[in-house]
């Protein structure tokens, strides 16, 4: 059976209202006035996933005065952040809250009004609570705040409904080993594990090198003479792909370096994504800050942050020992990097139309367990960068940490659904009112006010395709 695409598909149904003439009502049963996308802002949505569940309570513990403290004190001695002395957290003005010590970066962006935090935050109920990494992760991505989804991701539904105009180069990118279950389904996106390697350089002879004289033909050549038609699928993706390799391949993505890469990337501002090597993190961020710059057209990038599930030895910055620590000093300032070379382009603060939105698939459990670690919980930290961010603010109703304030007696109950934060970017910022169609399930949002930007009535989007083929 031949696979169907949405674009080719209301390409043929424009192509035949328009033979049919004006008068036709062909395109209004094809594509309802009330189902069409709305226009998409030049916005670009950066998502970043800690993988592996982020310890929110150590990212963000409650501060020296916060009614929450002595709870917490009771249930964490090993991995505890302390309020004074050695490891101490850094307060958050005007909050209950602290940050772990070695996220002064975030702390800095906190203060400057372009990061917020937004507490008890989760893959809300009724759905069933999920612990397991896998199912989490896959529904979180999904779009269906827990319980069971499909195979195509929420960024997915939100390029397809999104207004983008017919030509943009790049729509959509996931920096990575495998493309993020967000973007599944999606023949938008393109999928690296760093910029500097999308291209074909693995051949006995030269990328771009054609000699006539010697019958030397490039890499390059050869590839696109391979993929020369439409008459198949297969033939019109490797056509795609050359694509992309060609847009890439100009764009020198290596870090610029006077003697051996004098053409390579210089961040501005002074940023230094250097700081954040853990596992590559900063010079992904890097590539996306490039492929920003580049003017692609470039409306989400995904980006993974592992090693997040601390069962054991997770350490505290009270101690020479630190793992939890070591991952939060590569976040911090991985983004703090990130803000400060896009918001010093030449050509004006980027950060203005580009939001960061930092989630991870659930929370640990309040009570520390006996290997110095803490074990898969329910409610979690996310949080929010940008300069269209009203920053400098804890947002959301966080239920407390006693025993009977907790869900099931051991977790952060989950007081404000993720989807809620996420729709309001894409409100707000991208321009995508069709929250209902992006989150299948979800109902009732109202804006809690974490992005700055016009509100739209939120609504679904083209019933016609609501059977999931794209």
């Amino acid at each position: 059976m031949s696979h169907i695409d949405r674009r080719d598909f209301l390409k043929g149904c424009t192509v035949a209202t328009l033979a049919a003439g004006a008068s036709s009502n062909a395109l209004a049963y094809f594509a309802p006035p009330d189902y069409a996308p709305a226009a998409a802002t030049n916005d670009t949505l950066v998502v970043v996933f800690l993988r592996g569940a982020m310890d929110g309570l150590s990212l963000l513990p409650p501060g020296a005065a916060s009614p929450y403290r002595a709870a917490y004190e009771a249930a964490r001695t090993g991995t505890r952040i302390p309020t004074s002395g050695t490891g101490a957290a850094l307060a958050l003005n005007g909050t209950n809250w602290a940050i772990h010590p070695r996220a002064s970066a975030l702390r800095t962006l906190f203060n400057q009004n372009r990061l917020a935090f937004i507490v008890a935050a989760g893959q809300a109920q009724p759905n069933p609570v999920i612990r397991s990494h896998f199912d989490a992760q896959a529904n979180l991505e999904f779009g269906f705040g827990g319980g069971t989804g499909n195979n195509i991701g929420w960024l997915t539904r939100h390029l397809a409904s999104g207004g983008l105009p017919a030509v943009v180069p790049l729509p959509a990118t996931s920096l990575g080993n495998i493309t993020a279950a967000s973007l599944l389904g999606s023949s938008d996106a393109i999928t690296m594990n760093s910029a500097s390697d999308f291209r074909i350089d693995g051949f006995h002879w030269s990328w771009e090198e054609d000699d006539s004289a010697s019958g030397l033909v490039g890499a390059v050549t050869r590839m696109h003479a391979l993929w020369n038609s439409n008459a198949t699928q297969l033939e019109s993706a490797g056509k795609e792909t050359m694509a992309s390799l060609d847009l890439l391949r100009p764009i020198n993505f290596g870090l610029y370096n006077a003697s051996s890469n004098p053409g390579g990337y210089q961040p501005s501002g002074g940023a230094n994504y250097t700081l954040a090597s853990n596992q590559g993190f900063g010079d992904q961020l890097r590539n996306i800050a490039q492929l920003i710059k580049s003017n692609l057209g470039m409306r989400v990038a995904t980006i993974d942050l592992n090693g997040w599930d601390t069962h054991v030895g997770q350490g505290n910055p009270a101690n020479t020992y630190d793992y939890f620590g070591n991952q939060v000093e590569s976040l911090s300032q991985g983004l703090s990097a990130f803000y400060t070379d896009l918001a010093s382009a030449s050509t004006g603060n980027l950060m203005q139309r580009t939001s960061v939105i930092v989630v991870s698939e659930f929370g640990r459990r309040v009570q520390e367990n006996a290997d110095g670690g803490t074990d898969h919980g329910y409610g979690n930290v996310m949080m929010a960068l940008g300069a269209s961010v009203n920053g400098g603010q804890v947002y959301g109703t966080f239920p407390g940490l006693a025993t009977g304030q907790l869900y099931q007696g051991t977790d952060v109950a989950v007081t404000t659904d993720y989807r809620r934060i996420v729709s309001e970017a894409l409100i707000r910022r991208m321009g995508n009112p069709n929250i209902y169609y992006v989150f299948p399930g979800y109902s009732g949002y109202t804006p809690m006010g974490v992005f700055q930007g016009p509100d739209l009535p939120p609504t679904s989007y083209d019933n016609l395709f609501a059977n999931g083929f794209d």
